[in-house]
């Protein structure tokens, strides 16, 4: 099932850019309209919903409800949302305006949202480079090499070296070569006739043979980027509180 929550956010994602985009270039609504503070509210309400993950990740009783790795996929949607909803917000002040509102407070707001979500995306990328359970949770070395040995009895000795010679990166670049061998060796997986269960217990064994052996620095630099995205968004949730405040107050003047 979570294989196919990708293909159906992006579709909801297309719908709502298909519907919004066109209906904004017709009707042209000015920045203060109440359709644009509904679209910025809904854009904002998304990225506060997106804190959710981080306290899923610590309480079990969300756990309980969904697996941590589908709270991952609605943190993702909504982050999704919330940018492409903000673009559109702001729509009103390019054509207004013309480029020299990218100095406007609202344009700020909308580079701190951009820079929070290129910084989410490569968090996403450092995230699939740590090992973990199929529920999502962060696996221990103990717990990976545990794993690892249960599953080598099921394997054909013919595609070992698929999973040998995993690199031990020590730094940034390094664990992103890393991350594109172990993508390459499971292409390569692709391209072999195993059984279904038997392909996907041989991707499993890959992917953790790889992950453990990048897990030290994988997980170094998933740390020193955690210091850096909760400041940015930090910043960037009082821009836009402060944004909204200042248009709502503007819409209630005008009302």
């Amino acid at each position: 099932m979570l294989r196919f929550l990708p293909l159906v956010y992006l579709s909801v994602l297309a719908l709502e850019a298909a519907v919004l985009v066109p209906a904004y270039v017709l009707t042209r609504p000015s920045s203060g309209s109440l359709v644009n503070l509904i679209v910025g509210g809904v854009g904002l309400a998304c990225m506060i919903g997106m804190l959710v993950y981080s306290i899923a990740r610590r309480s079990r009783l969300l756990r309980s409800w969904m697996r941590l790795s589908t709270w991952l996929h609605l943190h993702i949607f909504l982050g999704l949302q919330g940018i492409l909803l903000a673009y559109v917000h702001c729509l009103p002040l390019l054509w207004r305006h013309g480029w020299p509102i990218l100095v406007n407070p609202g344009m700020l707001n909308l580079y701190a949202v951009t820079v929070v979500f290129l910084s989410g995306l490569f968090g996403r990328y450092l995230y699939a480079q740590v090992p973990k359970t199929l529920g999502g949770q962060h696996l221990q070395l103990k717990e990976v090499e545990e794993e690892l040995a249960s599953m080598t009895a099921g394997l054909p000795e013919g595609i070992r070296t698929l999973w040998e010679g995993a690199p031990a990166p020590t730094g940034f670049f390094g664990v992103i070569s890393a991350g594109s061998v172990r993508q390459a060796r499971l292409r390569d997986l692709r391209k072999v006739g195993l059984a279904p269960e038997v392909k996907e217990l041989a991707a499993r064994k890959i992917t953790l043979e790889h992950q453990k052996a990048a897990m030290g620095a994988a997980q170094r630099v998933f740390s020193w980027w955690i210091l850096l995205h909760r400041p940015i968004a930090a910043a960037m949730y009082l821009l836009s509180f402060v944004h909204a405040a200042i248009g709502i107050l503007f819409f209630s003047m005008r009302s």
